[in-house]
C-alpha cells in the first residue's frame, strides 16, 4: 500500500513540475508582450523613445518578485 501511495505522490510531483515550467514560460512571454505594449503606448503619447525605453526597463517582473518572496520567507 505504501508503494502505491509513493508512486502516486511521485506522479503528482512530476505533474506539478511540468506545469510550473509551462507557467513560468507563459508568464515570461506575456510579460514581454505587455512590456512592449506599454512602451508603444508611451511613445504614441509623445514620450521620446529613449525615455520610453528607460521607463519600460522598470516594468515589474513577477517571477523575480515571487523568487524574492520565497527567499525572504525561508
Amino acid at each position: 500500500m505504501r508503494a502505491k501511495a509513493l508512486f502516486i505522490d511521485v506522479l503528482y510531483c512530476s505533474k506539478l513540475a511540468v506545469q510550473s515550467v509551462g507557467l513560468v514560460t507563459q508568464t515570461a512571454m506575456k510579460r514581454r508582450k505587455a512590456k512592449l505594449a506599454f512602451k508603444k503606448t508611451l511613445i504614441s503619447q509623445g514620450v521620446p523613445p529613449k525615455v520610453a525605453n528607460e521607463i519600460a526597463k522598470e516594468y515589474p517582473n513577477p517571477l523575480t518578485e515571487i523568487v524574492s518572496l520565497i527567499k525572504n520567507s525561508t
